[in-house]
């Protein structure tokens, strides 16, 4: 049976209004085709088309819809361990919007450097209330990352929640180490930025627990050592769940801090005990 389609949808994807997802980049005309996508997904051993607007007759279209099914070509619906997650942007069909890029770990300074659009995977309408939940970013992970090892020309993959490109074989390693029980993508599904003043605060961590990482200027001082103590926060937050009230933490290295929930709900300092 076909899905029905908003008659919006076409519009929705043209002006980036898309629930948060990942989005594969090209360099400019160098989107897959439609036969690139099928075959890439013939080839997963987890996944499969589970609806395919080119497969509905004409006369079957939801009526009103017809607008919304124009380009119906450019995007499939994928089955991935029981969860549905929608491939927008197939070319020839229009691509959908480039998405703002804040941060980029494996891959060049002008990615993305496309004016043709890029990929969109996004999680189907029945997952968007749970979509932060582990289980479907996990899901949804493990398919980009077989697209993005399948599909030809890929130059990286944005994870928009925290605004990051990471390339694609990057992004393929990070993805399947932490499916094996290895350490959460945080480089990558989190990016961090110095402020003035010195602190280090993170992006995309508050996707999955409702908080941002602020290190204060003392932890801050090696951008790179607190880069990586923020990575390993993020790890160690997302496994547990949101920081509701003071508690201490001891880094690997035996350093002991302490994590203190700020009064605007948002912000989790990072300090020295």
């Amino acid at each position: 049976m076909g899905r029905d389609v908003p008659s919006d949808f076409a519009e929705r994807r043209a002006s980036q209004d898309l629930p948060p997802g990942i989005f594969l980049l090209f360099a400019s005309d160098m989107r897959p085709k439609r036969l690139d996508v099928l075959n890439a997904i013939e080839d997963s051993q987890s996944a499969s088309i589970s609806h395919d607007p080119l497969m509905i007759p004409i006369d079957r279209e939801p009526k009103g819809d017809r607008g919304a099914t124009a380009h119906a070509g450019d995007w499939v619906e994928i089955l991935q361990w029981g969860m549905t997650f929608d491939l927008l942007g197939i070319a020839p069909g229009p691509g959908v919007g480039l998405p703002d890029i804040g941060y980029r770990f494996g891959c060049a300074v002008n990615v993305p450097d496309s004016h043709t659009g890029a990929m969109a995977l996004v999680p189907g309408p029945h997952l968007i209330d749970g979509a932060n939940s582990l289980p479907i970013v996990r899901a949804m992970l493990d398919l980009a990352s077989h697209l993005a090892q399948t599909l030809p020309q890929v130059e990286a993959v944005c994870w928009s929640p925290a605004r990051s490109a990471i390339g694609a074989p990057l992004f393929a390693r990070t993805v399947a180490a932490w499916l094996s029980g290895g350490p959460f993508p945080a480089l990558g599904l989190a990016g961090f930025a110095q402020q003035q003043g010195g602190r280090l605060v993170s992006e995309g961590l508050s996707y999955f627990v409702g908080q941002e990482l602020s290190l204060t200027p003392e932890l801050a001082a090696n951008p790179v050592a607190a880069t990586q103590l923020g990575a390993r926060l993020v790890h160690e937050i997302v496994g547990t769940g949101r920081v509701e009230d003071a508690r201490s933490f001891v880094t690997d290295t035996g350093i002991s801090l302490m994590l203190t929930p700020l009064d605007d709900g948002v912000t989790l300092e990072v300090s020295l005990m």
